[in-house]
């Protein structure tokens, strides 16, 4: 019962941090899409409701990674091993990188946001193949390439609409991975190759 809980509230604190990662943006999206700009609801200033969002992530990360490592098989392990491994590296790389104001971490958050896609998208295949997750089984596989097309294709020095949606479709998509987790009930030992 207190294991099916915090599994529980992962799924709550990977919603929570990805929709602090979409009002991060809010700003850039009321501007380009509604054409009225609007004060940043989240800043580089908001520390402590960043490293709220990160700590949030990490705990999603960690349960996602507990909850489902239980239903697979070695390659399942290693997916979800880069997904949410990845996953904690960009969230304690963006809480560097926002505070020390260093080019430097800048490599964590890209190094981070390359292994969670990699893990995101694999996982997603495996569980296209044989289904890890209850319900939503193309969430994973979707949600790994809108990231792939919104940062590696899309974004650059300058904020476009088009990376906004991808990005907003990523974030999207992760709220979800963190619904299904929290909708989660049971456990069951079947493994995906």
């Amino acid at each position: 019962m207190v294991t099916n809980k915090f599994y529980q509230w992962g799924g709550i604190a990977c919603m929570l941090g990805n929709l602090l990662f979409i009002v991060n943006k809010v700003d850039e999206m009321s501007r380009h899409f509604l054409g009225r700009p609007m004060r940043d609801v989240i800043s580089g200033d908001d520390l402590l409701l960043i490293l709220i969002g990160q700590v949030a992530l990490i705990i999603g990360y960690v349960a996602f990674y507990k909850f489902y490592v239980q239903r697979v098989g070695r390659q399942g392990k290693i997916t979800l091993w880069l997904f949410s491994g990845g996953g904690i590296v960009l969230a304690i790389g963006h809480v560097a990188f926002m505070s020390s104001q260093t080019d430097f971490m800048f490599f964590f958050v890209f190094i981070g946001l390359l292994l969670l896609l990699v893990g995101l998208i694999w996982f997603g295949v495996l569980n296209l193949r044989q289904p890890i997750m209850n319900g939503w089984k193309w969430l994973p596989l979707a949600t790994g390439l809108m990231g792939v097309i919104g940062f590696f294709l899309f974004s650059g020095e300058d904020i476009t609409p088009t990376f906004l949606a991808f990005r907003t479709l990523f974030a999207l998509g992760l709220i979800g991975l963190g619904f299904t987790l929290w909708n989660e009930k049971t456990v069951h030992a079947e493994f995906a190759r």
